[in-house]
């Protein structure tokens, strides 16, 4: 039971005030004009004015209402390290005993969910305080590793004033962590032009300690060396492809250290193309070299240089130099020897090699030394497309030159010539270059009319003719890429002959993945991560279907064998259950290694960036709150817990205080008057009584 005094004002209280002033205004004109009697007509004003106000007794029935504590457990994937998870639930267990000690005290208990942002212990609380009453919040705790996210540089709003924060970090201060960290990532550049990376290889403590360092370009290893822990490096990359190229950084593993799923750093740059520089050479006028030329400049990105040989200058001894019956001088020893390596694709159709008479004496025309260049071209990453004439069976075709270390086929010496239908063999209904054009469509192609008989050295068969001799044939030298046209009739696709066929996307697309267009890809791996899976799949031309290697973000490895889907496609999946990239590598069927990257949450997430245990990143809300941070380590040592009073400390040594509100629910209440309205109209009476006697008088 609780007794107090309240009012029920009979009138509104402006009225009673207002009437109050006028008779004590009143009054004090009579004291001015001579009148005795002021304090008495005050005294009269004022009893009027308490009766007016109704003064009452309140007696209330109150029931306490119990103060808050929220409860904030770290469970983020930084918590799973060491003996972290083990160590919070002791301190969770013990530091919920203290608190279930106290009297009239709730518990409100949330947990930190893992995230690909990290640690979000600001928003987790946020959300929390919003569905309680502020008015009875008496603290929080937070059981966490101190890695958290989410804490602004000024974090005096997150809390209702006077409401402590405390918290308990969990972890070992001695421990050890090896971490890259990025400085500068780029994030686009210019395809065979260099991006580089600066990063800092961090290590506390141990600052001046060696560490190998292992750069992967597209899953290819391209480099290893030794850095000096504290140190900032400097890491070239030459960007191979258009598109995507993924680089992986990793450090090797620190004696001991927490864990080394920041030991990896991985980005991802776009390459780009600015322009495709495409050199094209016509050994001699025929009914096709315009339909190269129109396919090739109806691409606005390419910038095309042709050359087209019109007479043969080895018929007779002309007694001239070649440059004077050029309309303009042939440019070998410029776009073989000093320029070549400029160009993205050097395309050769119906080349044959040819010797120049001038003065008496007889050379080539094309000096097999350049002939050559053009074989390290290749050799070197660049791309070359031959279109094959029937010169290409003689002794005078490019087959007899330093070039055949690079072609896909050879001739036989002869050509055929019957009438056919181009088609697509079971490799050339599954590369992507020419998969687009199955069923029906190829059904109707076009007629040819003649094609040349080669033998195939390496590479791979997309097209024959009805005998099932090769028309297209296209392989992967070294670095380049080499395609083979065994005919000189696709130019009839162009116009329409007998239905026509896909010349311009055929050879679009053909010209795209000489370039290395990463879609046009026959062998081909792809990652990705779904609701917590690890989704793969892998197309391979040659139908086979090895092991796929798995590099998790902590650096185990795991071997798994996919499942044949359809003829060269497979399909397999692994649960992704921690966060960072996952490494997917399978032997290609060039006999290279095919590798992908995909990330569960982020390629580099936040959450591993920073992984020993700290107070740092809590202090400002700790001292901004008034509360206290409590090193519980490993042994999980918990502070006292006591409620105090508003105005006293929160937090010392060894104990954390709690605010107690003493906030109540009123469950039944009773109001008397504190007079009878007679008595207040008695005392008026008397005082003016009184008055008008002294008046009186």
């Amino acid at each position: 039971m609780n007794s107090s005094f309240v009012f029920d004002p009979l009138l509104p209280i402006w009225v009673i005030v207002s009437l109050t002033v006028l008779i004590i205004a009143a009054a004090t004109f009579g004291q001015w004009r001579g009148l005795k009697s002021f304090i008495l007509r005050a005294v009269a004003a004022f009893i009027l004015a308490g009766a007016l106000l109704n003064p009452q007794s309140l007696i209330e029935q109150r029931t306490p209402l119990p103060d808050i504590a929220l409860l904030i457990t770290d469970a983020s994937e930084s918590m799973d390290f060491a003996t972290r998870k083990q160590s919070a639930q002791t301190v969770h267990t013990r530091l919920l005993d203290g608190l279930n000690a106290l009297e009239n005290l709730d518990i409100i208990e949330v947990k930190i969910a893992p995230g690909r942002d990290g640690t979000r212990l600001a928003q987790t609380m946020i959300d929390a305080l919003a569905s309680l009453p502020a008015e009875r919040i008496a603290g929080v705790f937070a059981i966490t590793d101190g890695q958290v996210h989410d804490v602004p540089e000024n974090p005096t709003n997150l809390l209702p004033p006077g409401i402590p924060f405390h918290a308990v970090i969990i972890g070992d201060e001695t421990a050890r962590d090896r971490r890259l960290d990025a400085i500068i990532s780029p994030k686009y550049g210019m395809v065979g032009e260099t991006a580089r990376f600066e990063l800092r290889l961090e290590d506390p403590g141990y600052e001046g300690e060696r560490a190998e360092l292992e750069i992967r370009l597209n899953g290819e290893l391209v480099a290893r060396f030794a850095a000096t822990a504290g140190d900032k490096i400097t890491i070239p990359v030459k960007i191979e492809k258009r598109g995507v190229n993924t680089v992986e950084i990793r450090a090797s593993a620190a004696k001991n250290e927490l864990t080394t799923l920041n030991n990896v750093l991985v980005a991802e740059i776009s390459g780009v193309r600015d322009r495709l520089r495409v050199l094209l050479i016509t050994g001699e006028p025929h009914m096709g070299g315009r339909a190269w030329r129109n396919l090739l400049k109806s691409d606005p990105s390419v910038d095309l240089i042709q050359f087209t040989i019109l007479t043969n200058p080895g018929v007779k001894n002309t007694y001239a130099p070649p440059r004077e019956l050029s309309l303009i001088r042939f440019p070998d020893r410029e776009l073989f020897e000093d320029k070549l390596d400029e160009f993205d694709l050097v395309i050769f159709d119906q080349f044959k090699r040819r010797t120049m008479a001038a003065r008496g004496r007889t050379r080539p025309m094309l000096s097999p030394y350049y002939i050559s260049n053009i074989s390290k071209y290749v050799e070197n990453g660049g791309a070359l497309l031959v279109a094959a004439g029937p010169a290409y069976a003689t002794d005078n075709g490019l087959a007899r030159s330093p070039l055949i270390a690079v072609l896909p086929a050879r001739p036989t010496g002869k050509t055929t010539d019957t009438i056919f239908r181009p088609k697509l063999n079971d490799k050339g209904k599954r590369h992507p270059i020419t998969s687009i054009f199955t069923g029906e469509i190829s059904a109707k192609w076009g007629r040819w009319y003649r094609s040349i008989d080669a033998e195939v050295i390496k590479g791979d068969v997309l097209m024959v003719n009805d005998d099932g001799l090769p028309l297209l044939v296209i392989d992967k030298v070294a670095k380049g890429r080499v395609a083979l046209l065994l005919s000189d009739q696709a130019w009839l696709w162009s116009k329409g002959h007998a239905g026509g066929g896909p010349y311009n996307e055929m050879f679009r697309r053909l010209s795209h993945w000489l370039m290395g267009e990463p879609d046009l890809e026959a062998d081909r791996l792809k990652a990705r991560v779904e609701n917590g899976m690890l989704q793969i799949e892998h197309w391979a031309l040659d139908d086979k279907n090895p092991p796929v290697q798995i590099l998790h973000p902590a650096g185990t490895a795991e071997i798994i064998n996919l499942r044949r889907v359809s003829p060269g496609y497979f399909t397999g999946s692994i649960k992704a259950d921690v966060q960072g990239a996952y490494r997917v590598t399978v032997s290609g069927s060039g006999g290279g290694n095919l590798s992908s990257i995909a990330a569960a949450g982020a390629l580099n997430p936040t959450e591993f960036k920073h992984v020993l245990a700290t107070d740092k990143t809590l202090a400002p809300l700790v001292s901004a709150s008034g509360g206290g941070t409590f090193w519980a380590g490993n042994t999980g040592t918990v502070p006292t817990v006591r409620k105090v009073s508003g105005n006293d400390k929160t937090s010392g040594a060894g104990f954390a205080g709690l605010i107690g509100h003493k906030k109540y629910s009123v469950t039944a209440s009773r109001r008397t008057p504190l007079a009878p309205t007679w008595i207040y109209f008695l005392l008026i009476m008397v005082a003016l009584l009184i008055a008008w006697r002294l008046e009186g008088n």
